[in-house]
């Protein structure tokens, strides 16, 4: 074989090395070892390892019912074009299936059903900091401007709001060429009259654009309606991480149309995507819909679910305590005690030595008594070493 220094052997050549040295007499193992520049530990290892490896089983891997629920729900074409995310959702919803997002990309993917997926760049901390505002729906809503060309090049504004609690999208206003302060202010009122939220308990955020910036916009949004004004970064887009995200989403939704001929095709798109957008499972909401968390269920169909995943383990595992149970070989009556281990065999020698020789056992027994064999009379030799 020659030099195995940090070579992989086979578990086959294993054993032949093994059979091959055993055999061998002109050298010792640690001569041959050293020959083959084959560590000694390493082949004592190779020596201990058993003869057949015990394949173990997960007690939480789901059972092959419910690969199968999956595996059918991720062929329907109905369902084509959702991600794993959509169909963890969609079992939970039809009771077909309970299973994390997880287990149903592993199962995805060990089926070659899994499309490729880039992992999202984790962001920077945020300033101003508003993680603590986002924990509930209508405390946080950000804003910005976008811009949507037609074919004949005329620029159209559009200006989401974004409930960064619920990421419901709520509202939008669309301007042509441009916008003012007075549009914004325009778009806010609506907003608050349609979603009717208390305004004392809400903090807007937006970048430092003029319009939303401006004087008449904060005595708008401050004096009239007491909302406490965030404002991004300079050149720092990362502080409103949100709302940008939210806007390329719109951008390159799958359903967006590759170009606008009016303006009211750009409404038409806009008042689309927001009804898709607020029906569709959000990941940072656990995959709950904007809609549900913005109405206050999220956490009700979050603790749901949970329930739903106990009652799966629970099934799970009975059902592989079943097939352990149906196993033949597992034999669990015998008994694997001393009792198979202390057995007679201390007067065995003066049986077998009896019997060929035709003497009589009892004869045998007294000489051995005489000589004080301790395998006969260990009584008596005892006694004589107290």
């Amino acid at each position: 074989m020659g030099d195995l220094t940090r070579k992989h052997v086979p578990y086959p050549s294993q054993k032949e090395l093994i059979s091959v040295l055993e055999t061998l007499k002109e050298l010792t193992v640690a001569e041959a070892c050293e020959a083959l520049k084959l560590n000694a530990r390493r082949y004592y290892r190779w020596r201990r390892r058993p003869e057949q490896t015990v394949v173990k089983t997960a007690w939480n891997r789901i059972t092959p019912d419910e690969e199968s629920a999956i595996l059918t729900a991720a062929r329907d074409e109905a369902l084509s074009d959702m991600r794993a995310a959509g169909l963890m959702v969609y079992g939970h919803e039809s009771r077909k299936f309970f299973s994390s997002v997880s287990t149903v990309q592993r199962v995805l993917k060990r089926n070659f059903l899994q499309s490729s997926y880039q992992i999202p760049r984790k962001k920077r901390p945020v300033k101003p900091d508003i993680r603590e505002l986002m924990k509930d729906p209508r405390r946080i809503v950000s804003y910005d401007a976008t811009e949507f060309y037609l074919t004949n090049r005329v620029r159209v504004v559009v200006i989401p709001m974004l409930d960064l609690g619920s990421r419901k999208f709520l509202h939008y206003g669309v301007r042509v060429r441009s916008f003012t302060q007075k549009d914004i202010m325009t778009i806010w009122d609506e907003a608050l009259w349609k979603e009717d939220i208390d305004p004392s308990q809400l903090t807007a955020i937006s970048d430092r654009g003029g319009q939303m910036k401006g004087s008449r916009t904060k005595a708008h949004l401050i004096g009239k309606w007491n909302i406490r004004l965030e404002f991004a970064r300079p050149y720092t887009p990362d502080d409103n991480a949100w709302i940008e995200t939210f806007i390329k989403y719109m951008k390159y939704h799958p359903e967006c149309p590759e170009s606008f001929e009016t303006v009211q095709d750009v409404i038409d798109w806009v008042a689309k995507f927001q009804k898709l957008y607020n029906d569709h499972p959000h990941s940072s909401l656990g995959y709950v819909r904007p809609n549900d968390e913005h109405a206050g269920l999220g956490n009700s169909i979050r603790d749901n679910r949970q329930e739903n995943l106990k009652l799966a383990i629970q099934k799970r595992r009975a059902y592989y305590n079943s097939k352990k149970e149906e196993v033949s070989d597992y034999d669990l009556t015998k008994d694997r005690g001393s009792n198979e281990i202390l057995e007679p065999v201390f007067a065995l020698n003066i049986v077998e030595t009896a019997e060929n020789a035709e003497i009589d056992k009892n004869l045998v027994l007294k000489e051995a008594v005489g000589r004080d064999d301790f395998r006969v009379n260990s009584e008596a030799v005892l006694c004589q070493n107290r």
